[in-house]
């Protein structure tokens, strides 16, 4: 068994509970994780074993299996006139300069001086968060999904795990493939003594 398990994130992912799962069940094995401004660049990199993705499709080159979808909001100056509406459309935005590029503090920075409003997945605008950003909630915009990929080539041992761990499956499912074999053996030996 490999001794070193590598998994990749995007800011506002949340992967704690999943992890500490992992390391439980497989002490022997180093962990690595580490947020990524680009978890796909990571993956096609070789940095990682597996990753979370925002918005991702699967490929000729890595499988994807969708986890979940959150909504998109869109962030503006706490003091911005559209902060006085009770319910924002897309369409309410359509004159609006829109400050973009990679989500992080430099946009949020250039969100809270007025430059413009920003469409975010709502757990990045939380992890972004500032006192003079308000983020509000769009009723017709598109939703933002997170899925788990790895590659299709050379597929790291315990990425199955790993997927069990993230579907909830215990430790000791018959979809765990250690658990799997010994239930087979199990019944092999059953038979022989038939």
């Amino acid at each position: 068994m490999h001794s070193r398990f590598a998994l990749a994130f995007p800011l506002g992912v949340t992967v704690g509970k999943w992890t500490r799962t992992f390391e439980q069940r497989f002490p022997r094995v180093e962990l690595l994780v580490r947020p990524a401004q680009d978890p796909l660049a990571v993956l096609a990199a070789g940095e990682a074993d597996m990753v979370f993705a925002r918005d991702a499709a699967p490929d000729d080159d890595r499988h994807l299996i969708p986890l979940y979808e959150e909504e998109v909001v869109v962030v503006m100056h706490h003091e911005h006139l559209l902060t006085l509406e009770e319910e924002l459309a897309l369409r309410d935005l359509a004159d609006e300069p829109r400050v973009t590029g990679s989500p992080d503090e430099a946009l949020m920075r250039s969100v809270a001086a007025g430059d413009g409003i920003a469409l975010l997945p709502a757990s990045v605008a939380k992890a972004l968060r500032r006192r003079d950003v308000v983020a509000m909630t769009l009723r017709d915009a598109p939703r933002s999904s997170i899925g788990l990929t790895w590659p299709r080539e050379g597929q790291h041992e315990l990425v199955d795990d790993f997927i069990g761990i993230v579907r909830g499956r215990t430790a000791h499912s018959s979809r765990n493939p250690q658990v799997a074999e010994q239930q087979a053996s199990t019944s092999r030996k059953r038979a022989r003594r038939r």
